[in-house]
Formats: C-alpha cells, structure tokens, sequence
C-alpha cells in the first residue's frame, strides 16, 4: 500500500484508515537480540532480549561445597568439603622426556582431595585453614612427607585447619659456600572458619591453584678461589666476592687490574681488564714466552757462556757462567785484572 493507492477516487472511511495506518508505519532491522512489539496503546517497543547466564561448570579450586554440623559436638564442630586444586611446580631441570610443568595433587589426611566419596576436613570456631607444603633446600616440592594435627596425619600437600595462625618458611638454596641452606614450608591461607549469628561464615583468601617458584641457585665449579659467596636470605640478595687489587707501599708497580678510564664509572664497563706481561718494545733482554696453557714463563735471551779470568801463571784465577743471558755463579773473591811482573797481561795480551 502507497500513497498513490490511497488517493486513487473519492474520500472513504476505509482509506482515512489505510492512511492512518500508512503514517503510523514502520520499517526496522532490528540486530540480534533485539525485540520489536506493537504498543498495546500506539507505537512501538522495542527492547533487548534478557540473556541467560551459563552458570558455571565447576567451582573455583579449593573452594567450600559443603558444610554440615557435627551432631551434638560441643564445642561446635563442623565438617567441610572442598573443590579439588593443585600445587603447581615448573622443573627447570629440562632435558628430554622431562615434563617442565609438575602437577602435585592435594590430599585431606590420608585421601587424596579428589576421591570419591569427598572427604572432609573438620573445623571449630576460629579455625585457619591452609594448603600445607614443603620443599627441599633448591625449592624442589617434597612428595611423601606427613604431618600430624590434632592427632590426624596429613600426607602433604594436603589441607589442614589449624587453632591459630601458621607463617610459612622460604626454602633458601645452597647457593656458594660460606652460606647454609634451608629446606622450605609453605602454608597457603585458603579461608578462616567463624561463627556469626550461630551459623558458619568463611572469610576466604585464596580460590585457585597454588603456583610454586623457586629461587635461582649459583654453584662454585671447579677448585681455588670461589667467586659466589652466598645467598644472603636476610637482605635477600646474592654476595659475590670482590677482585682486590694488592698495592705496595714505597714501590714502583704496575696495576694487575686495569683503572676504570677517567670520565668513567664501574657501572659503565661490560668488563674487567687485566694487564699484560710482556717484553721490552726493542732489543729484550728478558723474554716472555706464553705457554697457551695458563702457564707465562719469563726468561732470558738464551745465551750461554762461561767468563774465565786467567792468572799470569796461565791459571784461572776465577770462572763466570752465565746461563740463559744470566749469571748464575760466581767467586766469592774479588776479581782483579792487571799486568804482570813482566809488563805482559794474562793470556798473552798486551
């Protein structure tokens, strides 16, 4: 229907309608999850559609799903199951067939916290409960260890409550060797357990999988002097010893390790520079001779001679060696050269 339609011969009831009808009209695309309805009175209503929540599928790790009361406990206890979760380790040792992403599931006294039927851990008033787990000295997470509360032994890791609260102990690596190290305990605070208006409350900290890091571990190799002291755990820093340079007092020296350059600062250098051995630019005397091995061996020019010093009978009053460019014996006599009696000089020169 069109305007044209509409005027086409005389005025009726029935076309004022139609007109009617043609000026109210309407034309939307409406996108999804849109909805277009007629007014009830005139007009148009258009609203989006409600959508649905997808609740979800699973509650988030170590999260309460139950909580039931002890019948007749006094005082009150209750009992609590709770979602499974993880501690979650990266083994930086690699290597192939390694799994570099270690999963350790968690237990509730001897069970682990995925068996079926749940088990429960039981709870008063107050109480702390926590994800308990230790490490060895390089922060490797301990299978197989067990803890007893309130007379119940947990194979850790494994979630335990507590009457107060614990503080954890960071493992401290075997890092050089003038420090000591220390194997680790954690305790991951999950929720606390209370009472308001006689019924139970969780005040929750944690709802997801514990993730462990390990602190990096230095190792001296090979023998002689270490250079990594030690992990300083109170400062929480690694100590490595300083190159001191020995200076003689009232001596002429040459520096072992280079100065920093003039306009310079330590910072700025990428390395340490250390000074040569060598011989002298022209006509050495003493040699250097560099093994390739670690081994510098100074030396001389390699001449060998021997110096005698003849009497006027034709004897020799005494003999210098030299060997290697140097002297190496001598009389202990002072050694005199002159003419003899007959005006001639020892060995017949003259």
């Amino acid at each position: 229907m069109d305007l044209y339609d509409i005027f086409q011969g005389r005025w009726t009831d029935q076309k004022w309608k139609r007109l009617g009808e043609y000026l109210k009209g309407r034309e939307i695309h409406a996108g999804r999850g849109i909805t277009i309805e007629d007014s009830s009175s005139s007009g148009t209503i258009i609203s989006a559609e409600q959508i649905r929540q997808i609740p979800p599928t699973q509650a988030p790790p170590f999260s309460v799903l139950a909580i039931r009361r002890v019948p007749e406990s006094d005082p009150a206890e209750y009992k609590i199951q709770i979602q499974e979760g993880w501690v979650i380790e990266r083994d930086t040792l690699g290597g192939s067939g390694t799994d570099a992403i270690d999963f350790h599931e968690v237990s509730i006294g001897a069970q682990l916290i995925s068996a079926r039927p749940r088990p429960e851990i039981t709870v008063e008033e107050n109480n702390w409960v926590y994800l308990h787990y230790k490490t060895d000295d390089k922060g490797y997470v301990k299978q197989g260890e067990t803890v007893t509360v309130g007379g119940v032994t947990y194979n850790l890791p494994a979630v335990i409550p507590y009457s107060s609260a614990q503080l954890s102990v960071h493992h401290q690596p075997p890092s050089g060797d003038c420090g000591t190290s220390i194997e680790g305990s954690y305790f991951i605070k999950l929720f606390q357990f209370v009472l308001e208006d006689n019924g139970p409350k969780i005040i929750v900290y944690q709802q997801s999988d514990v993730e462990h890091s390990k602190l990096p571990n230095f190792e001296n190799v090979g023998g002689e002097r270490f250079i990594h002291s030690q992990r300083n755990g109170g400062s929480d820093q690694y100590e490595f010893k300083t190159l001191e340079q020995i200076e003689p007092t009232g001596r002429t020296f040459g520096k072992v390790i280079v100065p920093v350059p003039a306009g310079e600062s330590e910072c700025d250098l990428e390395t340490i520079k250390f000074s040569a051995i060598a011989e002298r630019s022209s006509d050495p005397q003493i040699r250097v001779n560099d093994s390739g091995d670690g081994v510098i061996t100074v030396q001389g020019n390699s001449y060998d001679v021997n110096i005698g010093f003849l009497k006027c009978d034709g004897t020799y009053a005494s003999t210098l060696t030299f060997k290697d460019g140097l002297l190496v014996s001598a009389s202990s006599s002072t050694i005199g050269v002159g003419e003899c009696n007959d005006g001639s000089y020892p060995g017949g020169s003259g």
